[in-house]
């Protein structure tokens, strides 16, 4: 199973760019895909720049994401109310360092 995360260019090198997985969390990483650009939001995976996406597209993965950190929060002690809440505000601060909106429930 492939878990690539999605990140934004910030500048391209050549066969290289440098993007931002989020709240300034910067990396260098290999460009695996053609016409790639700044400001392109991209998944990375193990290092590699494998697909250029759109907003919508980020949205919905990381409603996977949410899922998972709810579930993790709730094993760990949290109530579900409490997890969801603090796993939205967390993927909306992740998503606004991004360029992305994030205004799902």
């Amino acid at each position: 199973m492939c878990w690539a995360v999605p990140a934004k260019v910030l500048e391209v090198r050549g066969m290289t760019a440098v993007v931002d997985f989020g709240r300034g969390v910067e990396k260098e990483v290999i460009v695996a895909v053609s016409d790639i650009k700044e400001g392109d939001l991209v998944l990375v995976h193990a290092g590699a720049i494998i697909s250029k996406v759109r907003a919508e597209e980020v949205l919905k993965s990381i409603e996977i994401y949410k899922e998972m950190a709810v579930e993790l929060a709730v094993e760990q002690g949290v109530s579900r109310e409490e997890a969801e809440e603090q796993v939205k505000e967390s993927m909306r601060e992740w998503l606004q360092s991004l360029g992305v909106g994030y205004e799902r429930a």
